[in-house]
């Protein structure tokens, strides 16, 4: 397994419908697994690693679930408790 800096650009939507999202600027580190080829997958686990969100406008973005969509097109599942942003992985 191998690790990768993540970052860029996107929106953050609450994952409950209130028609507010926000644009924010992102970091994470994503563990890369490899596989051999023809191998079946090994269970996968999820967790919640730490990762950096922050509004460029300087908005204050309440506690709560979120879904990243990302510039490049992939979402990720994202929470904040007491201003500490996590987002879940899947090892």
């Amino acid at each position: 397994m191998s690790s990768e800096k993540v970052q860029g650009r996107g929106r953050l939507v609450p994952t409950r419908p209130t028609g507010v999202e926000y644009q924010v600027e992102y970091r994470m580190r994503v563990t890369i697994e490899t596989r051999q080829h023809g191998r079946a997958p090994a269970v996968t686990a999820t967790q919640w690693n730490e990762c950096s969100v922050r509004s460029p406008q300087a908005h204050r973005i309440p506690d709560g679930h979120y879904f990243l969509h990302p510039d490049e097109g992939k979402v990720h599942q994202l929470k904040s408790v007491d201003g500490k942003w996590h987002f879940l992985a899947i090892a």
